[in-house]
């Protein structure tokens, strides 16, 4: 592989393939540093801000936390790249004081306060964000939000380099052209445009996501699996609870285990980012396994199509939600179940394991990043957490602090170690004997 940072720092036309988080963490990074950055979105605005997820701001495990210490990271990067890039200082996340763990019957099982030394002493708070907010803040950094953003746009400096956002873009070649760089072709899905496009790019970014497209062109035999789970999410208003289901959550991450079932939920900012009290949403996430056709059975929509990974809101058939609303109140706790059951549009994510073999290529003109290099299993609350890090260290790369090569080696690095920390999470809570699951019996 050729060294190329020494000359990172020239300005350049940079292509990034995927316009959520990762995408808009690595845009926001790159353009602040006087690089031209256009970002090519398969989805469209409308589409993509469609979502109710919660997003842990901070890892909530030690050892995660320590190994983003040792990568010159404070422990919690989503944390450390607002606090250096947000412009428009809007307030990002919900803010916790611990966990609960619960018994069948709805008693805490034990339950761990997190104060000011943080998790496990380690500095870093517990907090939750939605990824709505997330992305409206990105937006207004990075090209200044997009119809219906409720974020105001961040002011400008003459230094920032160009930034565009190219909604309904669906990339489907790479070329590497030697020294020229790279052309990525392109067309235009929302007016079911046939025709290809071509952009010339000195450095490609892959940061589409766990199905990433960038990932298959470059890296065709890193598969995505399936791994015998999925989660069932969604959000209620606060006030829509009973007093006393709120006020027993609280501000707590509530979690219940009983063999092959997790189910966790925790308070996340409201409407338009609304972190108000009464104005939260309590998010929620329940873990449930499933074979390859009973997933199958449960990703087939309102019209009969069939889906692969994930179905969104609004489009569950009504009989899956409807016994899965009675499992709720069969088999979780009653404060669960009453969330549950109130959530008007869940939606479905089978949980996937994939790994690119690299995550630089085309001698250190494309990168991959976020899910597209790693995707992480939930349990670790490092998903959002690892395309901050990528993006921040990608900045030290195009400063000359490190290089592509080093940059490389340790994404890498870190995300097959979060990776195996996933596994293990996962097949212990959902295939093992979890030593807070109860036992039906006892």
């Amino acid at each position: 592989m050729v060294a190329i940072s020494g000359n990172l720092r020239e300005k350049k036309n940079v292509v990034i393939i995927g316009g959520s988080l990762a995408g808009l963490f690595t845009g926001i990074t790159l353009s602040r540093l006087g690089h031209n950055v256009t970002i090519l979105e398969r989805s469209t605005s409308a589409t993509l801000v469609d979502q109710g997820a919660g997003i842990s701001i901070s890892p909530v495990i030690p050892p995660i936390i320590l190994k983003l210490k040792a990568l010159a990271t404070s422990g919690a990067p989503i944390v450390d790249f607002f606090k250096k890039y947000d412009r428009t200082r809007t307030p990002i996340y919900a803010h916790g004081d611990g966990f609960q763990y619960l018994k069948k019957d709805g008693s805490v099982r034990r339950k761990l306060i997190v104060d000011e030394k943080g998790i496990g002493g380690l500095g870093v708070g517990v907090g939750a964000a939605s990824w709505d907010l997330l992305y409206n803040v990105l937006r207004a950094n990075f090209d200044g939000g997009f119809e219906d953003a409720y974020v105001e746009p961040a002011p400008k400096q003459p230094s920032d380099g160009e930034a565009v956002y190219k909604s309904a873009a669906l990339v489907t070649g790479l070329k590497d052209l030697g020294a020229q760089g790279v052309e990525v072709t392109y067309r235009g899905l929302e007016n079911r445009d046939i025709e290809e496009k071509t952009m010339k790019a000195d450095f490609v970014v892959g940061a589409d996501g766990s199905g990433s497209v960038m990932r298959r062109l470059l890296d065709p035999t890193a598969e995505r699996t399936y791994v015998g789970y999925a989660g069932w999410r969604g959000t209620v208003k606060e006030s829509l609870l009973t007093q006393e289901t709120n006020d027993f959550f609280g501000t707590t991450v509530t979690l219940f285990f009983t063999r092959g079932v997790q189910i966790l939920t925790y308070k996340i900012p409201g409407l338009n980012g609304n972190c108000r009290p009464g104005e939260r949403l309590a998010n929620m996430v329940w873990y449930n396994n499933y074979s390859q056709e009973e997933v199958k059975e449960i990703l087939k929509d309102v019209d009969g199509k069939q889906h692969q990974y994930s179905l969104g809101i609004g489009r569950i058939q009504p009989g899956v939600k409807a016994r899965q609303q009675q499992k709720a109140v069969q088999a979780l706790p009653k404060a669960h179940a009453e969330l549950f059951t109130k959530v008007e549009a869940p939606f479905i994510q089978a949980v996937t394991d994939n790994l690119a073999t690299k995550s630089v290529f085309m001698d250190g003109k494309i990168v991959l990043v976020g899910d597209a290099l790693a995707g992480v299993r939930p349990h670790t609350t490092c998903g959002t957490t690892q395309a901050a890090l990528h993006a921040l260290m990608l900045g030290q790369s195009f400063e000359g602090q490190i290089s592509i090569e080093e940059w490389g080696k340790k994404t890498m690095e870190f995300g097959i170690f979060v990776q195996g920390m996933g596994k293990q999470m996962g097949n212990l809570s959902q295939f093992g004997d979890h030593p807070d699951a109860i036992d039906d019996e006892e």
